[in-house]
This record gives structure tokens, sequence and C-alpha cells, in this order.
């Protein structure tokens, strides 16, 4: 989105003061965590009084639902083999932990071991694993991360079978001379860079590599997606996902309000982003899910934000007084993502035109929240938000509340992004919201030099939504009263 209009000066509301940096600050029930910096009384945070127990405790998926999904995707891809490959190398030293193959992790739960295929053969209702032999890592074979092939390792993991994969290529060729036909692979999200020009085999993309290495290998089998029946699949969560989701979400709620305590003029984008993997990984997480986008002023507008895959420095700048950030984060935890976003005003308090754009964008952005139920179509809930900007803008009073309305109106339903969180942060939603679903709903505008961005998570219900990111607050008046370290509760007229 470009930058638009030209703006009158506004003053800044008067939104009382802030309390001392680093103080802790609880918004709802949860005492949140600011990062590696000592408390008011000089202690360390560890050590500080009434620090809360981390928000997230290890939780687990039950075998038994493994197992289920397994059975589920064979009844669904009957026709053919689902060749699902894990992760084929170790973390590079930039990561902050290994992040196994999502659907991989999502048939099976085995978050720490690579190179391993799961063959669902859906003629014979069997499920096959094969392992490779041990990593090596500097030269030297890893211990302990990949079991032996054999009965009792396929009863562990309840498959049918375990098999060391140098048999791998000899049991799908017999399965094809069998009259199986079909291979079924998955697909990211988004097209993988291939890394090379038209007409080359891929050179990047760990499932571009791994169909065409079975093209290669295979070359009159059929090589199928099986990414719309894997996304129906993990679209729709269980309880058990449900509830890591929710504390998932927590977890990231209280680093954004971290974050919204310590931000001000001069401070760098990369400090902040330190204060959000602080937060995640003190509260009980791995880490952030995606790596935190705290883009102020310019930066913060879409044609700048998504250059920040590509510089190496990310984007980062000081903060400047008058701007405002787009603070987009998640925490990970027990296998699965977040996703949660605000703007900030850098100096704690939005000028009144800020305040005004903002409001507008809340007014749609809650309109689209009360439309949404399960079997609720995801553009009803965007035109649903349209309207409500439609009905609001004869009434706004600053210019660049004026700009932003014109912008989301000409923009129309484009504007209100939604997408589907679990596994990973960033995942396919369906065109038709699904009980069980957890999506994220982000609408973003410029107008003129700001650009204003919302961001919860959000729960499908039968009958409505549950926002798992609830403890974060809406309104400018809410935004402002986190960042001064304010208690907020529910019943505080701060929402």
């Amino acid at each position: 989105m470009k930058k638009s209009g030209v703006l009158q000066p506004a003053g800044r509301r008067n939104t009382g003061p802030r309390l001392p940096r680093f103080a802790l600050v609880a918004p709802m029930t949860l005492v949140l965590l600011t990062a590696g910096c000592a408390g008011p009384d000089g202690r360390g945070l560890d050590e500080s009084p009434g620090l809360a127990a981390p928000l997230v405790a290890p939780m687990a998926i039950a075998s038994t639902e493994y197992a289920g999904r397994r059975n589920r995707l064979l009844a669904t891809l009957s026709d053919g083999i689902v060749l699902l490959h894990a992760r084929p190398s170790p973390k590079s030293e930039t990561e902050w932990g290994f992040v196994q193959d999502p659907s991989f992790y999502y048939f099976t739960g085995l978050s720490d071991l690579t190179g391993a295929v799961l063959a669902l053969d859906g003629p014979s209702s069997r499920t096959t694993l094969f392992l490779p032999p041990a990593p090596e890592s500097f030269g030297f074979p890893v211990p302990g991360l990949v079991p032996a092939p054999g009965e009792e390792t396929a009863a562990q993991m309840g498959v049918d079978a375990a098999y060391p994969w140098e048999q791998f290529g000899d049991w799908v060729q017999e399965r094809l001379d069998a009259g199986t036909s079909v291979l079924y692979v998955d697909e990211p999200r988004r097209p993988e860079p291939t890394g090379v020009p038209p007409g080359f085999a891929p050179a990047a993309g760990h499932l571009a590599l791994w169909a065409a290495a079975l093209e290669a290998r295979f070359p009159r089998a059929s090589i199928r997606s099986a990414k719309e029946a894997i996304h129906a699949m993990r679209s729709r969560k269980s309880e058990q996902e449900g509830e890591i989701l929710a504390a998932n979400a927590r977890l990231t709620s209280a680093a954004l309000a971290a974050v919204a305590r310590v931000v001000e003029p001069g401070m760098r984008q990369r400090a902040a982003e330190a204060v959000v993997v602080d937060a995640c990984i003190r509260g009980g997480g791995q880490g952030p899910s995606f790596w935190p986008w705290i883009m102020s002023g310019p930066n913060a507008q879409l044609d700048n934000l998504v250059q920040a895959f590509f510089r190496y420095e990310q984007l980062d700048r000081k903060m400047v007084d008058g701007e405002v950030i787009r603070v987009d984060i998640g925490c990970a935890a027990n296998g699965y993502g977040a996703d949660v976003g605000r703007t900030l005003p850098v100096s704690g308090a939005f000028t009144d035109s800020q305040a005004e754009a903002w409001a507008l964008l809340v007014a749609g952005y809650e309109a689209g929240l009360a439309v949404m139920a399960g079997g609720v179509p995801v553009s009803a809930v965007r035109e649903a938000s349209v309207a409500a900007i439609r009905e609001r803008a004869p009434t706004l009073r600053t210019d660049q509340a004026r700009i932003a309305a014109g912008a989301i109106l000409e923009g129309g339903e484009g504007i209100w992004h939604i997408h589907g969180v679990g596994v990973e942060s960033g995942e396919d939603a369906a065109s038709v919201l699904q009980p069980g679903a957890v999506v994220a709903y982000e609408p973003m505008v410029a107008a003129g030099p700001d650009a204003f961005y919302l961001e919860d998570m959000i729960l499908i219900t039968d009958q409505g939504i549950r926002v798992l990111s609830a403890d974060l607050p809406r309104s400018a008046a809410g935004i402002e009263a986190m960042m001064r370290g304010e208690l907020l509760t529910s019943a505080a007229g701060l929402r």
C-alpha cells in the first residue's frame, strides 16, 4: 500500500505518565515479562517478587490422535500412497531450534527426526515408516535420535512397519508393480522458490526437491498433490490442539505487552525484537514461531515491510517520536505456533488523527468478528467489515481517518486478510469458516505516513467465536494504558 494524502498536524493525546521503563506489567491476569534486564529494585527479573510461573506448560497430543489422523488420510486418498518427508537436514546455526516439516509432524508427532519418510498406503490401508541412519554433526554420528527399524519401533510409534530407509525405493517400486500408480506429496502454502531459471530441476525448496526426486526415481508414477486433503484436516483443530493454541496465544499476548512497555523514541527495532524472543522463552515457549516483525514508521508500509525477508539488517532503524509501530509476533510452544499483532505509538500516545484512524480500523474489525461462526463464508466476514467502514466514513473528523477510510473502501475485501494458525503460524484458511478452525484476522491500511495493523487469534465455534488473544486491548485508550503498565481488566472500560 502506498502512502497517500497530505495530513494536517494533530495534537498528541494526553494519556498520563508512563511507569518506569522496566517495571513488570500485568494486563488482565497475566504477569508479563520484559527482556533480559533488571526489575525496579535492581534484581534480575527471575528474582523479582510476584513473577508468574511460565504461561505455557508442556502439553502433548495423544498418540491415538496421531493414529486417527493417519487413518483419515488413508481413507481420503485411498487410491495412492502419500509420501511425507521429514525435514531432511539439521537446523542451521542461525535457527533457534530444529523445526520439523509441519505435515510430517502433524501425522506423526515426531519433532526431532530428520530424513524419515512416512508412507500412507491407501490401497493396502497400511502405514510404514522408513528410518534413516543416525545423522552426523561435525563428522560424527549423533546417537539417540533415530530408533532402530523393526517391530518394536513400529509398535511404539503406532505404525504397521518400520523399515530402514535403504528399502524405500524397492518398496515403492513393488507397490507400483502391484498396480498402485499414484504417489501423493505435500505442497507448501505458497510456492517455494526453486533457486533456478525455468526449465531446470529445482535447486532449493524441501518439498519441491522431494517431488522432483520421486519423479526422477519413479518416472511412470503419477505424482499428485495431497495439499487439499491435508489442509482440510489440519484446518480443523482437535480439543487438544485448541488448548495448545490458546496457551500460545496467551504467551504471545504477554510478549506483545512486554514490547509495549519498553518501546520509546530512539529504541532500535532489533532491541524490541529481542524483547519478544526473551518473553517467548521466559514464558515457557521455545522461541518465536516466526522472526518478530517490529516495523516502525515507513517500514510498516506494505511495500517496505516485505523487504525485511531479503535484508540482512531486517530493516533495522531507530523508532521516531510521533510514528507508529507494527508489532506482528508469535511464540512457538508444544509443536504449534501463534500470530498476534497490534499497532503501537512510539511515544506511548496516539495523536488525535492516528487515534481516529485506528478506531475506524477497529470498528471494521469488530464488525467482522461479530458475524464469524462455523459455516459463515470468509467473504461475508470481509463484507461486514467493509460495511462498517462505509457507515462510519461520513462522520470522520480528521484527514488521516478519511484517508484510511478511502483506502479501505477502494481496497475492498483485500484489506481484510484471514489465514489459519496451527502447526505453522501461517496456514491456509478455508473459504467457509469451519467449527474448530483457528484463524488470524489481520487487516492493514496505510494512511499518510502511518500504517495501521491489527491481528487476533480466533477459535471458530458453531455459535460464534472465542478470541484466544482477548487479553490484549484494541482501543487506543487500552493500548496506551498497556504501554503505561496499567492493569487492564474487562471491566476497566479500556477495551
